[in-house]
């Protein structure tokens, strides 16, 4: 299956060691350092997706853009390295994006994530060259962060792809980050407004329930809660995958209107494998998520990696 990513292309700086965040020195007012090995790895929503469907047996082609600096020729040369499609635009005055992220012994993450980056500033021939190719693909795989920036270049660049695949008959697919998504879409009604019918929605049941207005936080999750979820989307949507952790397991439910129910179990990995893991889950899906009967398409020879 071949699928067009959306979404954000970031060098991480990952934190090797447990990081604390109940730290009695900060209470106290004081400095918290932690001394631990970093190391550098492309990451950004796209990254993860489209790693994941390639680990998968799928064709990704991420469209996306960099700076014109070390970071974004890191990126890449990753992405050519590993061997995954992309069409790569090289934002003018804009830095690749960065994020440093750190875990806890639970698992909880802290990231610091960079702004005004290369991510919002995607746009021009790429975007004219993506709509051109767009027939030869079974689904557009939008990340929300591409739509959390509404004043940006990239937020009026991804509307515009979206629009050309839903009149061209090529499936969209909406993941539903950052976990806040809520707060830059009050329901599902005001994202199809703007991208156009959605065929698929994934998304982590927490996220999914804020979307929709369902529960409190902290609330258990459960699988009637998962059942409710589920239904409430599908009033909107063909197709969703909601996951969510229960213990030291990662629990995921793909739900169709057809009436298809595939649940999944997975362990929990450890704190650095959780980088792209639902992805991972998520892709092992794909082929339920599009749906049964999409096209059998071959890459385009317009553009090598389109």
């Amino acid at each position: 299956m071949k699928v067009l990513v959306l979404g954000d292309l970031c060098l991480d700086t990952l934190v090797e060691g447990e990081v604390a965040f109940d730290s009695a020195a900060a209470r106290d007012g004081g400095d918290f350092s932690l001394w631990t090995p970093l190391f550098d790895a492309p990451g950004g929503t796209a990254y993860h997706f489209a790693a994941a469907a390639l680990r998968c047996g799928h064709t990704p082609v991420i469209v996306g853009a960099v700076g014109a600096d070390v970071a974004g020729r890191a990126i890449t040369a990753a992405l050519t390295g590993e061997a995954i499609g992309h069409q790569v635009a090289v934002a003018d005055g804009r830095p690749t994006g960065r994020t440093v992220i750190g875990y806890s012994a639970t698992g909880a993450r802290v990231m610091f994530a960079s702004q005004g980056t290369a991510n919002e500033g995607l746009s021009g021939g790429v975007v004219e060259e993506v709509l051109d190719a767009l027939p030869g693909f079974d689904a557009v795989w939008v990340s929300g962060l591409s739509l959390s920036r509404r004043a940006t270049p990239t937020y009026a660049s991804v509307r515009e792809i979206a629009s050309g695949a839903t009149a061209r008959g090529v499936r969209l697919l909406l993941d539903v980050v950052p976990h806040e998504f809520h707060r830059h879409f009050s329901d599902v009604p005001s994202i199809t407004a703007e991208l156009g019918p959605v065929h698929g929605l994934v998304s982590e049941l927490t996220s999914a329930r804020r979307l929709l207005g369902l529960g409190e936080a902290g609330e258990a999750l459960t699988d009637r809660r998962l059942d409710e979820t589920a239904g409430l989307l599908l009033e909107h949507v063909a197709a969703t995958v909601l996951r969510y952790r229960t213990g030291s397991l990662y629990r995921q439910s793909v739900r169709t209107r057809g009436g298809l129910a595939h649940d999944l179990e997975r362990p929990v990995p450890d704190r650095l494998g959780l980088r792209g893991y639902g992805d991972t889950m998520t892709c092992e899906v794909l082929a339920e998520l599009v749906g049964a009967g999409h096209k059998d398409t071959t890459t385009s020879g317009k553009i090598e990696s389109l």
